[in-house]
């Protein structure tokens, strides 16, 4: 009400003024042992302790800067600021209410420290941006779901266009949001018109994304070779396209699930894109119409394959996925490649065992099998090097279901427990199975004398076939990505193997930082290879710290920092544990336990070595990412990476050929190495370490050739879900990643950095200009008066903060650069704690005065406003009253002309019933009439029809006869004119055969005998002519009776298309017959159904009729009724309300009455009255 609001008012008049003394809150973060790090608010500082107040609330996902507004009630507490760094607490980067600033780049964030990064990331993690830039570092979040509209052909193209094809003389990535593709196109352009080698470093623990990532920087990749263009531009080359489809292969081969990620790479990639840059240099002249960089294949090259795996994994987990998707696929499909495979299952092998996982990726491992079969084939393996592959893996399988026991009785040595098993094994090895026994129960020992055997027990037999199982498969997994190679390489695929050099962007898809429970020889490999890439990192940013500071015209000797050189030393220095554990394993009594007892030994020294002294068997590593213990069992067997000579021999007998060359191939190079002489021996031979180090050498030599850039995989969760992030892991893998270490070192001297504008409009109220007046002058630029102002700003401000060296030299607490002024540690927050105590209480008065005034006239606007609008509706429920009374009295004469209306339409409705009734029964008449005609015509039709079908059937059948005895006279007239012309011709022959015998003889007759024979000839020429003419004319004959046969078998045609035709109209007849029968069925049907349709109209009519009649008395009475209740309440009634109640629910349903009548239907029902 207005008086309430004028009460509002008074009140806020009443208490201007009562907060001229209130304080900004400081906003701060504190340590926290359940959630890392949680928001608080400063309450006071006392000494080395601080008090802060910290919101509640309902879970770890809601724990967000927002100054406490969402919090469900506050906790206060007491911290020690010995805990924090330099003895100040992280600033939150909000504004003045305690909301939260996102930040796309945290190079950007005021305050930048571990606690700031978390509460970034979780910021953009939540409202769905994976991507947060660092520098040139890429964070990526895991989001557990894909954004479509990230990695859309348009996005890509977007991407390229403006960081690579468009010119420009700012930072690119200005305005931009943080991605991959900009990764991806940055390295592209570094190759392409910077002319160096790139390198994109992925690294995150497992699920954290790096595969994924690895593919989607690649397949951009592919996309921005093409060069400049628009989305949805063709395809790609072949030997591109067969780059970009052959990684899925190693996943397949190499990847399993883990209880982390269902589809974890257990394997170190180091993929090298090949391109043809030797035309790049034509686009740095401006010529960025098409590229002249082209992908033109790749190698790569695999680190660390976990063959452990292979043997045995936890039951929540799964080995290789290959196994599944060959054990999966169709039965012929697995009979093709071992016909025993053929129902088995995964149960069936001991090595793969029962997993509840049916999809990896959306996709069973039989739609898995298919897509890996047809990937083989686009790198050639296809046929019979599929079918060795397939038999290799199987073999593998089989190699897990060998038993063994003691042999005879006897522990100290072993026999094989399954020989069907052992039957198949050697069927698919292709060896006989007493070598294959002796290989796994006895072992050759060759010292440089003797050579003998040492029998086996059945542990250590095992072992070798484990050994044997892991190798097959390691040696496989080499081969494979060696075939991939030969494949995709540029060398021998692109431009029929014409050129050699290339440019390189490689993609390293490498295992990030490992603690465990349980840490083991794996674990120290992968934090080896991670410390080493760690150097790189902290080198690389360093580099881009010093260019930074020397842009900003600031000294180098402040920047100072940590690197992991000693940790370094340690692993791999003359005495470090590489070197031991090497020679432990030469050692013959060589033991985990004395590698442990000489590491701690020989470097007790070291400040990253850490003594357990709880167990001799374990130490641990003071690692860049934190502590991490190792335990040392099986130390020295792992490191001894070698196949005893028994199983490589019998490799090598193996008729199938990716197992013998394979191992053929390690022999060679094992020959090759230049090994020291007391390495002969098949006791000792070249370790994992080893052979691991001297891989990671070339790796970093590599990548020190190359540009590098980073991207930095977080898992946010461990519940693998979207939106939730938990912070102790996320700042655990933000500090194994190096993520910290890089703030570190960035904010090394300087921790804290504020744009100089933003400097002089935060601060200048602390100046005092007479005390510490500024250097500016007119000959200044803008930015030198600026910087000679906040010079003087901060000179004033921080003076209590400087500090004095022994050599007496002021050191203050900040710098001024050209653009930023850069801060020592504590130095910020001092000024952001002070600034609103000092100075600012009159400008505050001077804001709250006109403020308050202005809220103060916007309410008595509201009141003033709130009157108006009561006047204007007292006004409306007047007009409301007088416009109903009229409406009511146009609704009775609405009414009336209703009835009127409603009875002429009756009337109007009952004679064209009628007349309706009399057309529908001459239609009826009618209808039968014409039915009785049409069934009289139908049976005449169908009458003549058969008529006509007996004619002409006993037609045809009058001319068949005629025709058989025509056909069968003409077959007897042949058959004796062939007779007759057969002995004709055999007369005609032997009558020639005697001319020729007689003509013979003549030649010896004496010429007197010559006028008597030649009589004779005369004659016998006669008769020859005669005979020839009677031949003639059996010819003759002959041809013309053939021309009647002919004739006849026309003939016989003719009749026989007749009876077809006569055939095809007695169908069509039978067919109109039934369709005429149809027909008269259908007219029945409706005839009965108008019957019915007609009697349920006129029962609808009667009752339509009665109820009509009912509906009129009763409307007529209620109107009565309600008339009289009207006038009796006026007359009685001194309620107005009350009448006018009653008077609108009469006028309503005179309105509803009026409205049904219109529409046909019933007035008034029984609901419509129980309304009111």
């Amino acid at each position: 009400s207005a008086s309430a609001k004028l009460q509002l008012y008074r009140k806020n008049r009443t208490n201007m003024g009562k907060d001229k003394g209130e304080k900004k809150d400081t906003f701060v973060y504190v340590h926290d042992k359940e959630f890392a790090w949680v928001p608080a608010t400063l309450i006071e500082t006392k000494g080395d302790k601080a008090v802060v107040s910290i919101p509640k609330y309902a879970n770890e996902q809601a724990i967000v800067s927002d100054g406490g507004r969402s919090g469900k009630g506050v906790e206060e507490r007491t911290v020690n600021l010995k805990d924090y760094p330099h003895k100040v607490l992280p600033l939150q980067n909000v504004d003045g209410k305690g909301n939260l600033h996102q930040y796309a780049d945290m190079v950007h964030l005021p305050y930048l420290h571990e606690a700031g990064i978390l509460y970034n990331l979780k910021n953009r993690h939540m409202n769905g941006n994976p991507y947060t830039r660092t520098g040139d570092i890429v964070i990526a979040v895991n989001p557990f779901k894909w954004f479509n509209d990230l990695y859309t052909e348009q996005k890509r193209v977007f991407y390229s266009n403006r960081l690579v094809w468009n010119d420009t003389d700012k930072d690119a990535r200005e305005g931009m949001d943080p991605h991959v593709y900009e990764v991806s196109s940055l390295s592209y352009k570094g190759l392409a018109f910077g002319g160096n080698d790139q390198s994109i470093l992925v690294s995150g623990e497992s699920g954290a994304g790096k595969t994924e990532t690895v593919k989607i920087c690649m397949n951009h990749m592919a996309s921005v070779q093409k060069g400049p263009g628009k989305a949805g531009d063709s395809g790609l080359d072949p030997v591109v396209q067969r780059v970009v489809d052959s990684n899925p292969l190693l996943e397949a081969f190499g990847n399993a699930k883990t209880r982390r990620n269902d589809n974890s790479s257990r394997f170190g990639k180091y993929l090298q894109l090949q391109f043809d840059n030797s035309e790049a240099g034509l686009m740095n002249f401006g010529n960025k119409t098409e590229s002249k960089c082209k992908l033109a294949g790749s190698t790569c090259e695999v680190y660390l394959l976990e063959k452990s795996r292979i043997v045995a994994h936890d039951p929540e987990e799964r080995t290789y996925h290959v196994f599944y998707q060959l054990l999966a696929a169709p039965d012929s499909e697995k009979a093709r490649f071992w016909t025993k495979l053929k129902g088995c299952n995964n149960k069936s092998f001991k090595y793969v065992g029962h997993t509840d996982t049916t999809k990896i990726e959306g996709q069973s491992d039989g739609e898995h099998f298919a897509n890996t079969v047809k990937t083989l084939d686009l790198i050639n393996i296809r046929g019979d090097k599929l079918v060795a592959m397939m038999r290799a893996i199987c073999a593998v399988l089989q190699l897990g279901n060998l038993g063994f026991n003691a042999k005879n009785g006897d522990a100290d040595k072993s026999a094989v427990a399954t020989i069907e098993e052992l039957r198949d094994l050697a069927e698919l090895m292709g060896v006989e199975e007493k070598d294959l026994t002796l290989a796994f129960t006895e072992r050759t020992m060759k010292t440089k004398t003797e050579e003998y055997k040492v029998p086996l027990n059945a542990v250590a037999a095992k072992d070798a076939c484990d050994a044997l199982a892991k190798e097959i498969y390691g040696k496989l997994f080499l081969w494979l990505v060696s075939e991939i190679n030969t494949a995709t390489c540029a060398e021998d695929n692109y431009k029929n193997g014409s050129m050699s050099n290339f440019g390189i962007i490689g993609l390293l898809d490498i295992f990030g930082f490992e603690s465990f429970v349980v840490n083991r020889f794996e674990q120290l490999c992968i934090n080896y290879a991670n410390e080493k890439l760690q150097q790189k990192f902290t080198e690389d940013i360093f580099r881009s710290v010093q260019t930074e500071y020397e842009a900003e015209g600031i000294e180098l000797a402040e920047i100072w920092y940590d690197d992991n050189t000693d940790v370094l030393d340690l692993i791999e220095g003359r005495t470090g544990l590489l070197a031991l554990l090497n020679e432990e394993c030469v050692r013959p009594q060589g033991s985990d336990q004395a590698f442990v007892q000489k590491a701690l030994q020989v470097n007790n020294a070291s400040q990253c070595l850490i003594v357990n002294k709880m167990d001799r068997m374990s130490f641990g590593i003071h690692h860049y990412a934190g502590k991490v213990m190792y335990d040392a069992d099986q130390f020295v067997s792992s490191n001894q990476d070698t196949l005893p000579t028994d199983l490589s021999d019998l490799c090598s007998m193996s008729t199938n050929f990716v197992i013998a060359n394979e191992m053929a191939k390690v022999e060679a190079a094992n020959m090759t190495r230049g090994t020291p002489r007391r390495q002969k021996s098949n006791l000792v031979a070249p370790t994992a370490w080893g052979k691991y180090k001297t891989q990671l050498l070339s790796l970093m030599t590599n990548l020190r050739k190359t540009e590098s850039r980073y991207i930095r995989c977080i898992k946010p969760n461990m519940k693998k879900v979207p939106v939730l992030m938990e912070h102790i892991p996320t700042v655990e893998q933000l500090r194994c990643a190096g993520v910290v270490a890089a703030v570190t070192l960035s904010r090394s001297a300087f921790p804290n950095r504020l744009d100089n504008s933003v400097v002089r409009y935060r601060f200048s109220n602390m100046w005092d200009s007479k005390v510490f007046p500024s250097k500016r002058n007119s000959s200044m630029t803008p930015d030198e008066s600026l910087r000679a102002d906040i010079e003087a700003i901060m000179s004033c401000a921080l003076k209590s903060k400087e500090e004095v060296d022994e050599k007496g030299r002021v050191k203050k607490a900040f710098v001024v650069g050209k653009t930023r002024t850069y801060f020592r540690a504590g130095a910020l927050e001092f000024l952001e704690s002070n600034r609103l105590e000092n100075g600012l209480d009159a400008p505050a008065m001077t804001l709250q005065k006109y403020a308050r005034g202005f809220l103060v006239r916007k309410n008595w606007m509201k009141n003033i406003e709130a009157a108006r609008e009561e006047e204007r509706k007292r006004k409306e429920e007047a007009d409301r009253v007088s416009r109903e009374k009229k409406e009511r009295k146009e609704a009775a004469k609405r009414k009336k002309q209703a009835e009127e209306a409603r009875r002429m339409r009756e009337e109007k409705e009952a004679k064209e019933r009628a007349d309706r009734e009399v057309r529908e029964k001459k239609a009826a008449a009618e209808r039968k009439r014409r039915e009785r005609a049409e069934n009289e015509a139908r049976e005449r039709e169908e009458a003549d029809f058969q008529e006509q079908l007996d004619k002409l059937k006993s037609k045809i059948r009058g001319m068949e006869s005629s025709l058989e005895a025509k056909r069968k006279d003409n077959d007897k007239k042949i058959s004796k004119a062939e007779k007759e012309v057969d002995e004709i011709e055999a007369e005609k022959n032997e009558l020639d055969a005697k001319h020729k015998k007689m003509m013979e003889e003549a030649a010896k007759i004496p010429k007197k005998d010559i006028a008597a024979n030649k009589k004779k000839i005369e004659e016998s020429d006669k008769i020859v002519n005669y005979l020839r003419k009677e031949n003639k004319k059996v010819r003759d004959q002959t041809e013309k009776m053939k021309d009647d046969l002919q004739e006849l078998k026309e003939q016989n045609n003719r009749l026989i298309e007749a009876n077809a035709s006569a055939g095809a109209s007695l169908d069509s007849l039978e067919k109109q017959k039934k369709n005429l029968s149809t027909h008269n069925e259908k007219l029945e049907e409706n005839l009965k159904k108008y019957k019915a349709q007609n009697a349920q109209l006129k029962s609808d009519l009667a009752n339509r009729n009665a109820y009509y009649k009912a509906e009129t008395k009763i409307r007529s009475e209620y109107e009565t009724t309600m008339e009289k209740i009207v006038e009796i309440l006026e007359e009685r009634c001194n309620d107005t309300k009350l009448i006018e109640d009653v008077n609108a629910a009469h006028h309503q349903c005179e309105v509803i009455a009026s409205h049904r009548a219109g529409d046909g239907s019933p007035g008034l029902a029984s609901s419509d009255v129980s309304d009111f």
